[in-house]
């Protein structure tokens, strides 16, 4: 017997949970991957304190947008590019939100 087979109700609301997240785009997921990941409960955290910033500029995405800004969000939290590339990877795609990018580099990056 497969080991979740016995807890129908928490299979369900991980199923339900991880289905919100791929509608919204920002993840791919297998059947072997962890869900969520430290860094996927990093972005959320930030992205939550972000927006209850009354100056934080929300930055207008579009569908397509939501997998390179998971990408430029991962490879920061795992220090494969700078705070300062960071921003300017978010201002060159999405110019005018520079103070945004810089304010979630460093919520992504704080400890």
């Amino acid at each position: 017997m497969h080991k979740t087979q016995g807890n129908k109700p928490r299979r369900a609301a991980v199923a339900i949970a991880a289905a919100a997240v791929l509608a919204a785009g920002l993840m791919s997921a297998t059947a072997a991957m962890a869900w969520p990941t430290p860094f996927e409960r990093k972005l959320e955290s930030a992205i939550t304190q972000a927006k209850a910033d009354a100056n934080y500029k929300v930055i207008p995405m579009a569908r397509t947008d939501h997998q390179w800004f998971y990408d430029e969000c991962q490879a920061l939290w795992e220090k494969k590019i700078t705070k300062e590339q960071y921003v300017a990877n978010g201002a060159r795609q999405f110019p005018g939100y520079e103070a945004s990018f810089a304010e979630l580099a460093d919520l992504l990056t704080a400890s």
